[in-house]
């Protein structure tokens, strides 16, 4: 029954991630992206500094906001996993699936552009793995997440 519970809970939540970042957040960053490409088509070296500087900076805010996703996953899946009861040889395979299932989700609904609009999702995707194997580092770059959700790690 715990693990129908964390499914669902998974589920529910990528669910309202996807819809909303891609019906609200993405049509704000696509037409940004719009004004860069146009400051940049501009030319001069300045603009096309400027403008590669500030899709550099887009795509690491897109990175941070999607990779919030990947550690709600762990730190969810760590929830479930703390009472002593708990036998979790599941919760991250599906943790996993869950997660790169909706981020994969919404890359696919980003036009294309380049390698810079594609690094931020593969960045969000990986930090799944990465918060996983070390959850002390997701304390350190997510250290807001873990009061809201109620959850603190062992020190």
């Amino acid at each position: 029954m715990a693990y129908l519970k964390y499914t669902s809970l998974l589920i529910f939540w990528g669910w309202i991630l996807s819809v909303a970042y891609i019906r609200y957040i993405l049509p704000f960053i696509e037409s940004a992206l719009d004004a860069v490409d146009t400051i940049e088509q501009g030319g001069g070296a300045f603009r096309r500094g400027i403008a590669f500087a500030t899709k550099i900076l887009m795509a690491g805010a897109q990175m941070y906001v999607l990779g919030t996703w990947s550690a709600y996953c762990v730190i969810r899946t760590m929830i479930f996993l703390a009472p002593p009861e708990a036998s979790g040889w599941l919760y991250y395979p599906t943790a996993f699936v869950v997660c790169e299932g909706f981020l994969g989700a919404v890359a696919k609904k980003e036009k294309f552009r380049g390698l810079l609009s594609v690094v931020h999702s593969a960045m969000a995707m990986g930090l799944f793995v990465i918060f996983a194997m070390n959850p002390y580092f997701l304390r350190s770059v997510y250290p807001w997440l873990f009061p809201i959700m109620n959850f603190s790690l062992p020190h």
